[in-house]
């Protein structure tokens, strides 16, 4: 190997970013798909329709990032409320048409991201971007400011 070449990709690093969509209107689940898919070909999207098979999807797997509504059977606080517990290193980004002010600082405490719906693609692409940094800088093992700094 050349001293040039970039070391070979462990295969950790070759994991495609997950990502869990859970919202109860079929035609919005395809829209966010869509819009992922377009942006970033290598992203696993699984879909969701309602917070039971959001959650049994969450115990099958582990998702970098998870894009939920509020307003659908067995409600979007579930799912995040099981993220916050079980999946704490997983991303939470809600898309939601119906937020409301007083709402809106309660559900910033629980993710990461609140887009309003329709929210755009360059909105969405960002979040998940956003949120796939942050979720990567967590789980980095070196830590800036540690306890040799002076």
């Amino acid at each position: 190997m050349l001293p040039s070449e970039p070391p070979p990709l462990s295969g950790a690093a070759l994991r495609r970013p997950r990502i869990l969509l859970v919202d109860d209107d079929p035609s919005v689940l395809r829209g966010l798909w869509r819009m992922l898919k377009n942006a970033r070909p290598d992203f696993q999207i699984t879909a969701a329709s309602n917070a039971a098979q959001a959650l049994e999807a969450l115990l099958e797997l582990s998702y970098d990032v998870v894009i939920t509504d509020l307003q659908m059977p067995g409600g979007g606080e579930a799912v995040l409320d099981a993220l916050q517990s079980s999946h704490p290193g997983t991303a939470r980004i809600v898309h939601s048409s119906r937020l409301e002010s007083r709402e809106t600082a309660r559900l910033r405490e629980m993710a990461h991201a609140v887009l309003s719906k329709p929210a755009s693609a360059e909105e969405v692409v960002a979040a998940v971007e956003a949120a796939l940094l942050h979720a990567a800088a967590r789980r980095s093992p070196a830590r800036s400011g540690g306890a040799g700094a002076s």
